[in-house]
């Protein structure tokens, strides 16, 4: 049964963080959508970096830039990895809305925050936010864009590099969705103040790798860095986007055929930015609505009672 209490507006091993989505891959067929999906290479630092694009075919809106989303890959997985792991979906969204999406991809499948892990094989640093900054900057050669409009969401490990780029590149991103992720403590200081900043957060209650009460992230019984709880991450944005204390239920969704249900939560009067929490009773450390790239007993349940790609964009494109 669905009750909506209000219409929502417009490698399995990870480092410090989270990994996901490894076992997960795509065809080298670009899509069955009317658009592009392309990879796009370059080289930055020495190292030769790429992302896959997806434009529309859809028309831009005369004299208006096309929105930016960027889809984040977890620990362990790769750009074509995001594509098959949220069944495409945000093609279609995007043709739908003519909007583009990014999906960067991380070297040796780990995003480096430079909060102290090292890809082994790298043995190096490497500089993703510069990464990042120069996927935008290539998007925006290829096509225009409103840079007043540009988002980032990601699972897991790719949640924290949304947290990241949230945190790290002031002004540049209006809003974020990270999945399966809480604040991860290390960004806790650059994260408490700054411009106001979208936040959705969707968490799973029964995540058995990133615990939703906050803690270390733990792997085969090996601790891989710590988050604060969902409730402290939601607090610490209420109070940079300047909302009341209160947050209202506004959704509370339980459709047959899995063992989760959805509850959806909105601060109010935020004088910055919206802040919002989808909490997924008995969810895993899974994308609701995707793909289980890997067996229940490892990630636990997948969530069908919300198509998060959809519930994502439907909260970016209030801005």
């Amino acid at each position: 049964m669905v009750r909506v209490l209000l219409c929502l507006l417009p490698a399995i091993f990870l480092s410090s963080g989270v990994f996901l989505s490894g076992a997960v891959f795509l065809s080298s067929a670009a899509s069955a959508w009317s658009g592009e999906l392309r990879e796009v290479s370059f080289r930055l630092d020495g190292h030769e970096r790429n992302f896959l694009l997806y434009a529309p075919d859809r028309p831009a809106v005369p004299d208006a830039g096309r929105p930016l989303v960027l889809v984040l890959h977890g620990g362990g997985g790769t750009h074509r990895n995001m594509v098959r792991l949220t069944r495409q979906r945000w093609h279609e969204l995007a043709e739908q809305h003519g909007f583009l999406v990014a999906y960067p991809n991380a070297l040796e499948k780990l995003w480096d925050f430079g909060e102290g892990f090292v890809p082994p094989r790298l043995n190096v640093r490497v500089d993703d936010l510069a990464y990042f900054s120069a996927v935008i900057e290539r998007v925006a050669t290829a096509h225009k864009i409103d840079r007043s409009r540009i988002f980032a969401t990601g699972i897991s490990r790719g949640g924290q590099a949304s947290f990241f780029l949230a945190c790290k590149l002031d002004g540049v991103v209006r809003a974020i969705a990270p999945v399966t992720m809480p604040l991860p403590a290390f960004l806790q200081d650059d994260c408490a103040a700054g411009p106001p900043v979208g936040v959705m957060v969707i968490n799973g209650t029964a995540d058995p790798l990133v615990p939703y009460d906050g803690g270390h992230i733990r792997v085969f019984r090996r601790k891989r860095g710590k988050v604060l709880s969902t409730d402290a991450t939601m607090e610490l944005w209420r109070r940079r986007n300047g909302c009341a204390a209160a947050a209202r239920q506004v959704a509370d969704i339980d459709r047959p055929g899995d063992a989760t249900s959805v509850q959806i939560f909105e601060w109010q009067d935020c004088r910055g930015a919206p802040v919002s929490l989808i909490r997924v009773e008995g969810g895993g450390h899974t994308w609701p609505g995707g793909r289980p790239y890997l067996g229940r007993r490892l990630i636990g349940e997948v969530s069908n009672d919300i198509d998060a790609s959809e519930v994502i964009w439907r909260f970016f494109s209030r801005f």
